[in-house]
């Protein structure tokens, strides 16, 4: 249950946004979307960006009203960036028809997510949409849940302080503007092929940029940039007038004087919880001799002062 936009002039575009988006879902007219794609226009949606073009996005539209004729939707929050915007939007509706080949189950369904969309003039030519696949497959009853942690969120919080990380800077070249933020959920999937994932919590200002993004760049942090990861753990709006910065061979931009930097290819983009995993091929890489900012406990640690214990 995902969504399109309404293109239009930019001082009407949020309510004629949520008009369209009535008629389209909520009421079945896909007719309506005629006049509102570019003829060119490629919808991609899901972890593997499977294409749709206007036709195709119409008949899923038709797909899911059948199996769900009460579908209802909500736009929870619109963000505009030139000729992009970023919508998070919420769907529910009664399973009383057959979807994914799922008989009939009766229940109701919510789903969450996420769809990013450029224009061109007054037309709509591309649209990405991102969700979270296991909440739509669970409430199907295609996958379950045997059992729900009942756990304290401030519990698994101190977990996870006791878990010791690197400190990085995740960035992307937005049509000509840099635009990053601080990271420290990173990690190494495999080495042949060479490949990395990143989380990036979905409020985040910078996620819109990174989910249309081809490529984004990882900056490992040396241990004497504190200063620049409370730049990018902040909300400041020009993190990059602060910090000396590089292009990368692909365009992300690169912090100077960190001590490892990664260019990535975005391979998948996976909905989970509060965030965005993005998996992706490392197409350059480089690394130099100097410790790296250590985090833990809420706190940021110089690894060079600490000893080697002998095994």
């Amino acid at each position: 249950m995902t969504h399109t936009l309404d293109p239009v002039v930019p001082a009407d575009r949020t309510s004629r946004i949520r008009s369209a988006w009535r008629a389209a879902w909520d009421e079945g007219r896909v007719e309506a979307l005629d006049d509102l794609l570019s003829p060119s226009y490629v919808r991609r949606r899901g972890p593997a960006a499977v294409a749709q073009d206007r036709d195709q996005f119409k008949d899923s539209i038709r797909a899911v009203r059948e199996a769900f004729p009460d579908l209802r939707t909500e736009i929870e929050d619109i963000v505009e960036d030139g000729d992009r915007i970023a919508i998070r939007w919420r769907s529910t509706g009664r399973h009383t028809g057959a979807f994914l080949g799922v008989p009939p189950t009766g229940k109701p369904v919510e789903v969450s997510g996420a769809t990013f969309t450029r224009f061109d003039g007054s037309a709509v030519t591309e649209e990405w949409v991102t969700f979270d696949s296991r909440q739509l497959l669970e409430a199907l009853g295609i996958v379950t849940t045997t059992q729900r942690a009942a756990i304290d969120p401030d519990l698994v919080r101190g977990v996870h302080r006791k878990f010791i990380t690197g400190v990085t800077v995740v960035t992307t070249d937005d049509d000509g503007t840099p635009r990053g933020l601080a990271v420290n959920a990173f990690s190494s999937i495999s080495l042949d092929p060479p490949m990395v994932l990143v989380c990036v919590q979905r409020s985040s200002a910078t996620h819109p940029a990174l989910h249309r993004a081809s490529h984004l760049g990882i900056s490992i942090l040396a241990a004497g940039q504190l200063d620049v990861a409370k730049t990018f753990a902040s909300k400041g709006e020009d993190k990059f007038a602060q910090v000396s910065w590089t292009p990368g061979t692909h365009g992300a931009p690169l912090i100077d004087g960190s001590c490892a930097q990664l260019e990535v290819e975005i391979g998948e983009r996976l909905e989970a919880g509060s965030h965005t995993v993005f998996t992706g091929r490392v197409v350059s890489a480089r690394h130099d001799d100097l410790a790296p900012l250590v985090y833990s406990g809420g706190g940021f640690f110089d690894i060079s002062h600490t000893a080697p214990l002998p095994w």
